[in-house]
């Protein structure tokens, strides 16, 4: 009975530790999204296009491509100063002794934010640009194909496919070699000009998993299309069908493929890049269809038009398609705090039961396991032909001696083994350590676990990105509509708001450990200054220099 209570506890502190780690991450999306929304607002208004119709998210260029090419300049905008901001900010932004609004205000959160900001801005672009690609070919081949064989809606998915795999092939490629021949990618604590290319490699690498992952859901959408033609609104039964196939298709790839990181860990990478495992752009390729996948299942969950979680929320509430309706914003934010906390819940017993946390994701590859398990059954073929070698020897005094050889030159071998050369015994010691390196099997629960935990987390970052947006079409989204300086007006007003509200939010009522750990120093070296004012002679000399070193909290305890 005891040890049951033992087990309750430690799971009831794991669940309180997920919920925060979700509403921090949630907080996250958030100041990520609402920054976004200004750089949509500048987008929006060069392109000349109707920000309330757009649902002010610059995610739209029909044959336009002057448009496309300003979103792509606003994405390697907010990338570069999203990067520099991560990157030299990191250390003394969060730091209370050199940065005092730091005792007030969540900055980790919004350097965490700048890591998401052009992930969200990757997101609208590849959208755009899908569109803009399958709009001019639909063109060309309205002109060249006759009309018996024109269905423009079979070429556009097929245009839409071959988008799809051609972007995941470049981005494999490119993340092959940058992986490959750029040591330490994952580290963001470099200090000069690599440093920040390091950043900024790391950066552009997490936003091509994204371009990719949603070029891939646009296929999905591409193939409703299809199957039905000329319909804005798809019938239930279809979208259903449709959803249910990619949802199989999604879960069978992982589990035979996955868990199959883009960006591993630093020694998960040491390991696929530097010692022969998986080095190939075929391990790339794999991990992006792999991210893929759960961004496919998370999109089926959270889609604003086919999610499985809006069909709930207009089951509730049959207007929540409407942008400016304030019933369905607190819809739909009810439905978010409820599948956050479940989804904490669920993490929480996931971390209990199987030892899988946010990072896990990042420790596995399959790729990986597949070429230690290569490796152990080669090196025991190995063994047993030099054991065969040994019994028709008769004994093992050959191996001795050719392990002597270098000591009885005059003699030449008398058995059937040689001395191996530098490079075979090098290669058989960096052999030997690389099968001690090995990370084990994956087994299914695992891989499932992994897949669930990593799901619900971008389910609860992806439903909070979207009431950013709907609270600003409730608040100021009539107003926007009247004039361009009243929209740039508000999203400043709105996006300086949310970041001052939910840093302040979550610093008092969520605070990381290391913000309890650095507001309990300041607050004990708060309370040493006041005793020491009070003890000491007014006055004293010595009193005074004695109060100026106690008063100095050591950067270390910070």
């Amino acid at each position: 009975m005891l040890w049951g209570k033992e087990e309750l506890g430690e799971l009831c502190v794991l669940a309180k530790r997920t919920i925060v780690a979700y509403i921090r991450m949630a907080a996250t999306v958030i100041i990520a999204v609402v920054v976004r929304l200004c750089l949509d607002c500048v987008g929006l208004i060069l392109t000349r296009q109707d920000a309330p119709s757009a649902g002010f998210w610059f995610a739209h260029c029909h044959k336009d491509g002057t448009c496309v090419l300003t979103g792509i300049l606003l994405f390697f905008l907010s990338l570069a100063v999203c990067s520099l901001f991560g990157w030299a900010c990191q250390d003394w932004i969060t730091d209370p002794l050199r940065n005092p609004f730091a005792r007030k205000f969540s900055f980790s959160i919004m350097v965490d934010a700048a890591t998401w900001i052009p992930i969200s801005v990757a997101v609208g672009k590849t959208n755009a640009l899908v569109e803009w690609f399958m709009d001019v070919a639909q063109d060309n081949l309205a002109q060249v194909l006759p009309a018996p064989l024109l269905r423009l809606s079979d070429w556009r998915t097929l245009v839409s496919s071959c988008l799809a795999a051609l972007l995941t092939f470049s981005c494999a490629v490119l993340t092959h070699l940058a992986m490959k021949y750029c040591r330490g990618v994952a580290d963001t604590k470099g200090e000069g000009l690599r440093g920040f290319l390091r950043f900024f490699l790391l950066a552009t690498i997490t936003c091509l998993g994204w371009a990719v992952a949603w070029s891939n859901w646009e296929l999905v959408l591409s193939l409703m299309d299809a199957l039905e033609p000329d319909r804005p609104d798809h019938d239930l039964t279809l979208v259903r069908v449709v959803i249910a196939v990619c949802l199989v298709l999604s879960i069978c790839f992982y589990l035979r493929f996955g868990p199959e990181p883009i960006i591993p860990d630093p020694q998960l990478q040491h390991l696929c890049y530097a010692q022969g495992y998986s080095s190939s752009v075929q391990r790339s390729f794999v991990s992006y269809i792999v991210y893929s996948c759960v961004v496919c299942m998370v999109m089926v969950c959270c889609d604003p038009n086919y999610g499985l979680l809006i069909a709930l929320a207009s089951w509730v509430y049959s207007s929540t398609s409407s942008m400016f309706d304030a019933q369905a914003l607190f819809v739909l934010c009810s439905l978010a705090v409820l599948v956050t906390l479940l989804s904490a819940l669920c993490s929480a017993g996931i971390t209990w039961a199987f030892e899988v946390d946010a990072l896990t994701s990042m420790r596995l590859s399959r790729s990986v396991n597949d070429a230690c398990a290569k490796m152990v059954n080669r090196r025991r073929s190995q063994f047993g032909e030099m054991l065969s070698q040994v019994q028709k020897a008769g004994s093992d005094a050959c191996l001795m001696e050719a392990e002597m050889e270098d000591v009885k030159e005059a003699h030449g071998p008398r058995c059937l083994y040689k001395s191996m050369s530098d490079e075979e015994a090098l290669s058989e010691v960096e052999s030997e350590r690389q099968l001690r390196l090995n990370p084990g099997s994956i087994s299914s629960t695992i891989c499932a676990s992994v897949l669930v935990y990593d799901v619900l987390g971008f389910v609860v970052c992806f439903q909070w990105g979207m009431l950013v947006v709907r609270g600003y079409s409730v608040v100021f989204g009539r107003i926007a509509a009247r004039h361009t300086a009243f929209y740039i007006g508000s999203c400043l007003i709105y996006a300086s708001a949310v970041v001052v509200a939910i840093s302040r939010l979550v610093f008092c009522l969520f605070p990381s450990a290391e913000e309890r750990l650095a507001a309990e120093v300041l607050q004990e070296t708060s309370s040493r200054r006041l005793s020491l004012w009070r003890d000491a002679p007014q006055g004293s000399a010595e009193s005074c220099q004695e109060l100026s070193q106690n008063l100095t909290p050591e950067p270390g305890n910070a």
